[in-house]
């Protein structure tokens, strides 16, 4: 009777979903309003009914979730029962599908699943065999495009050129072709194929449709808003005449368009299954009122929205949200550090803050005032900057200027970029030092007298000695430490090695640049000199640990990595236009093929904002300076029309000068762009 009992606590909507009884349900979960423990109490409450828990299937999208699921059913429900329900993910329950099926579909039971590396392999070999070796081409790119075309169910032989919108598409398409016949001879099948594969075969045979639609007496779908194409057709040839499929999703948070997710699964979601009842979870167990009456408003601006739903917090009134204008990017980091430590005096632990962001990029800055403050985070959603290739590889050759009997730094960047130094010299080097009981440095220095050493690698030692040599003279000297380290980094040859990278070289050039432009930001505090870099590098490499324990720190994620994640403090960096929304969103040619790109940035906002359970600051800065050039900058759109009383408006301080007439100029851009948004 536990699921009675669970049943009993829940609030009235909930309780409505849990126990309808028969037939397609839709239900509209809001941000943190209890939507897990509504899918799990339902699945109880049927195999109290009666329903047999082997005949129930759960689908969820990631592993975690159908984890955290069967742990909640397990409390629910008899002992061992809750291990009968399919609880699963798309993906595994496809491995499932195949599994039972493979003979009927291919003759054999035997065939292998390639997980993504596998994958990419199979599709750089093609690369190389057609005639596409000689140019540098993005593999992730060529792979993403197909795996859109399969869940789209769009085979080789069905696309359209017509539609071919970049160069990408038509080298994908040629590869398309010869990636499917190599899966068939490999009787091998990708992570798409797990589902596109049963979803094709149900909808071909009646005989297994028929089967696989007796196998299940209930279907539940969790994140609904996340499905494809194909992920719903899938579902709808797995209900049978009993239809009873229940699928939980929020509308307003579905913002995976880019990986082929279709809001239109929901929001048709009664045309699909027709006579669906609809229920609406508006109670938000998570944030304080002021941030979810600012949630509310933002999200009734969308365009398209299908399902009004207000939410209302459970947890009551709080403080008021801060809308903090900020001179520029630096103003904003700043401010930032300011306000992680205000809320330490509150006593949050680090774990608690969440600094969000629309684009990767933005972190870097951040990331870099944290170390250089002494204050952990992790980073979801992409690399920590730190961590980068180029950024180590940076900052070893700065580190060799400060102390040269840095091994660990020389042994990695001896042959960075290559210049004929490779592992068996470097034996020989190291052997050398041993022997003479000199450092390592010092057996590089004498690469002429080491013996077994072929010219070309002691051209490349005395190469490397002359570039570090050379910047040891500068930082001396007093040259600022940004132009020490573009220097150093152009006449080691690293930074023509990124230029002239086949993949990714442009972003990881970047990546080094700011490390560079780094070195500046904090030279007006530290000053020039070996001791000054030396105190710099020590504070931007620092692997933080925190005095309170492992996972305590700040988390910093892009709004997307942020979703199904809460936290008490949540700072959300550049509320600007070009960033929320991003650039790319409002470009007239995306939009004129995407035009719902607008609205998934609002719900992305949203999301953003609906982390939050006590604390909510959303960042304005007035302008950026890029390259020595200052760019003004609009506050984003998704900020008009806030509700006053849950807004508080803070002007922080300023701690950027601008001359009189650079002020005029930037008034005069920033109203000519907002004369430009009027129209």
């Amino acid at each position: 009777m536990a699921g009675t009992q669970a049943a009993s606590n829940l609030n009235p909507a909930q309780a409505q979903a849990v126990r309808h009884s028969s037939g397609p349900l839709l239900v509209l979960a809001g941000a943190g309003s209890g939507k897990t423990r509504v899918i799990t109490t339902r699945i109880a409450r049927l195999i109290e009914l009666g329903a047999q828990p082997e005949r129930i299937l759960a689908v969820s999208f990631t592993n975690k979730a159908s984890e955290e699921m069967g742990e909640r059913l397990m409390k629910l429900t008899p002992r061992g029962v809750s291990s009968k329900v399919w609880l699963s993910t798309f993906h595994r329950f496809g491995v499932r599908f195949l599994q039972q099926e493979a003979a009927s579909i291919w003759g054999s039971r035997a065939f292998v699943v390639l997980d993504q590396g596998d994958a990419a392999s199979v599709l750089r070999e093609l690369l190389r065999r057609e005639a596409f070796s000689d140019r540098a081409l993005d593999l992730n790119a060529i792979m993403a495009r197909i795996s859109l075309w399969k869940n789209g169910f769009i085979t080789p032989d069905t696309l359209d050129p017509a539609h071919f919108e970049y160069e990408y598409d038509a080298v994908a398409a040629a590869l398309y072709v010869r990636y499917e016949e190599r899966l068939r001879a490999l009787r091998a099948v990708d992570f798409d194929d797990l589902i596109v594969l049963p979803a094709r075969e149900l909808m071909a045979r009646d005989d297994l449709r028929e089967r696989w639609q007796r196998r299940f007496s209930h279907i539940l779908v969790d994140e609904f808003q996340d499905t494809n194409r194909v992920q719903l057709e899938l579902l709808r040839q797995l209900t049978g005449a009993h239809r009873n499929v229940c699928v939980v999703g929020d509308d307003d948070q579905s913002i995976y368009s880019w990986r082929g997710a279709d809001i239109t699964n929901i929001r048709d979601f009664e045309r699909h299954f027709p006579g669906a009842s609809i229920v609406k979870l508006e109670d938000n167990y998570r944030s304080r009122s002021p941030i979810l009456e600012v949630a509310n408003a933002v999200i009734a601006g969308s365009r398209e929205r299908r399902y009004e739903k207000v939410l209302r917090s459970a947890r009551g009134p709080g403080d008021r949200v801060k809308r903090v204008e900020l001179a520029d990017g630096d103003s904003e980091v700043h401010y930032v550090i300011s306000r992680i430590r205000a809320y330490r005096e509150q006593h949050y632990d680090y774990r608690h803050m969440a600094i969000l962001y629309r684009s990767n990029l933005q972190a870097r800055v951040v990331e870099q005032e944290l170390r250089a403050n002494g204050m952990p985070y992790r980073l979801l959603g992409g690399t920590q900057y730190f961590d980068r290739k180029e950024v180590k590889d940076g900052l070893a050759y700065l580190r060799l200027l400060v102390n040269p009997d840095d091994e660990i730094s020389l042994r990695r960047i001896i042959n960075t970029p290559a210049r004929g130094v490779g592992d068996t010299s470097v034996e020989y080097l190291s052997a050398y030092s041993l022997a003479q009981g000199v450092s390592f440095m010092e057996a590089v220095r004498r690469a002429r007298i080491v013996g077994k050493l072929p010219d070309n690698t002691v051209r490349g030692c005395e190469a490397l000695l002359r570039c570090l040599d050379g910047a040891r003279r500068h930082l001396e000297d007093g040259l600022p430490l940004d132009r020490v380290a573009q220097s150093l980094f152009a006449d080691a040859g690293l930074t023509e090695d990124l230029r002239m990278a086949a993949k990714g070289g442009k972003s990881r050039l970047e990546n080094l640049d700011f490390l560079a432009r780094a070195l500046a930001r904090h030279q007006e505090a530290q000053g020039s000199g070996p001791e000054s870099l030396a105190r710099l590098i020590q504070r931007l490499t620092l692997r933080i640990e925190s005095e309170e324990g492992a996972g305590n720190e700040i988390t910093l994620a892009t709004l997307h990595a942020a979703k199904g994640l809460e936290f008490p403090v949540v700072l959300i960096l550049g509320c600007v236009e070009g960033q929320l929304p991003h650039a790319r969103t409002v470009d007239p040619k995306v939009t004129e093929h995407r035009p719902g790109e607008i609205d998934e940035e609002r719900r992305l906002f949203y999301v953003g904002i609906t982390r939050a359970q006590d604390h909510l600051e959303l960042l304005v800065p007035r302008s950026r300076s890029l390259r020595g050039k200052r760019t003004p900058l609009t506050p984003s759109r998704f900020l008009d029309g806030l509700p006053e009383a849950a807004i508080e408006t803070v002007e922080a301080t300023i701690s950027t000068t601008l001359a009189p007439d650079e002020l005029a100029a930037m008034s005069a851009a920033l109203l000519e762009q907002l004369a430009g948004r009027g129209k």
